[in-house]
């Protein structure tokens, strides 16, 4: 099952970076207990992560999945022997915040023992430090988590997750934070031609079949949808195929007897784009050679960083 965690895991668009250092990871586990049988010294690593990117690019379904597979592999221990399911607990701001003095660290010590073998994801980290807040409680809670992070260190892998520039933000507000949380990875937005294959699989799922001009037009539609505030990559793909399946149900409606393909099937008709919102051609080889060059640069940004350091 940790394998098929794995194997789901490299499905995913834009996940090379997180499937390498799971790889390192899982690696260093498997080499320090071939050293403990050898009689070398071993050290215990950091399995803390922070995921940086936009919404929508997948860092949920990624934590859920590493921390599956961690668990089931040794690397995260359990106390509760025989229990199949793999915890997961998200943290928001507001699930944890209070007007009472110490009830909003008992939140988090609760979530925490929820965690144990699992994954405690805490989402708009950020939120922690940029809210109005009584009595200090959300430095406390900070804290309480750094603290946490420590003690259940093997039984709790936790994974911070939000903007890149307030993540950073975030790890400077407590001493503690940035040294525990030693594996950063970035999810970039997806492209195109990721979100169609995205799209696929969702309509896959679903038990719908979209033609050529449907994907054409969904194409033109997300090239379009990018430049717009709010964009969603994955969630925004899946508004859209939503909104899509409605069109196609009052479509369908109007057919007397519809075959299994006509309740299969997505054309043209079921996908909507303003027509000056539809881009030419060079329009959208313009913005695809945009996005490459942006991304080279990223690229290139970050092998320079790593031969400084």
């Amino acid at each position: 099952m940790g394998v098929k965690a794995l194997q789901q895991l490299g499905v995913l668009p834009g996940m090379l970076e997180i499937k390498k250092q799971v790889e390192q990871i899982i690696q260093f586990h498997r080499v320090s207990k071939l050293r403990a049988q050898k009689g070398l010294k071993t050290q215990s690593q950091s399995l803390h992560m922070v995921f940086t990117g936009s919404p929508g690019t997948g860092k949920t379904t990624a934590a859920r999945l590493v921390g599956e597979a961690f668990a089931i592999m040794g690397i995260l221990k359990s106390p509760q022997k025989g229990n199949s399911k793999i915890p997961f607990i998200e943290i928001h701001h507001a699930d944890v915040t209070s007007k009472f003095v110490g009830d909003a660290e008992k939140a988090i010590k609760k979530k925490f023992n929820e965690a144990r073998g699992g994954v405690v994801f805490i989402d708009e980290a950020y939120a922690f430090i940029d809210g109005d807040s009584n009595h200090k409680s959300d430095d406390k809670v900070v804290a309480a988590i750094v603290q946490l992070m420590e003690d259940l260190r093997e039984e709790v892998m936790v994974i911070a997750a939000g903007y890149s520039a307030e993540m950073g933000k975030f790890l400077d507000s407590n001493p503690g934070l940035r040294s525990r949380f030693s594996n950063t990875v970035h999810f970039p937005d997806y492209s195109v031609p990721d979100m169609i294959r995205i799209a696929q699989t969702m309509l896959s799922d679903r038990d719908y079949r979209p033609d050529h001009e449907f994907l054409d037009l969904l194409a033109k539609r997300l090239w379009s949808e990018k430049d717009k505030n709010g964009f969603g990559n994955a969630r925004t793909v899946r508004n859209i195929l939503e909104q899509s399946i409605r069109m196609q149900s009052v479509r369908v409606s109007q057919i007397p007897s519809p075959t299994r393909e006509d309740l299969s099937f997505l054309t043209k008709l079921d996908i909507q784009i303003p027509e000056q919102e539809i881009l030419s051609e060079k329009e959208i080889l313009q913005k695809a050679m945009q996005q490459i060059q942006g991304r080279l640069f990223e690229l290139e940004l970050k092998e320079l960083t790593a031969g400084k350091l």
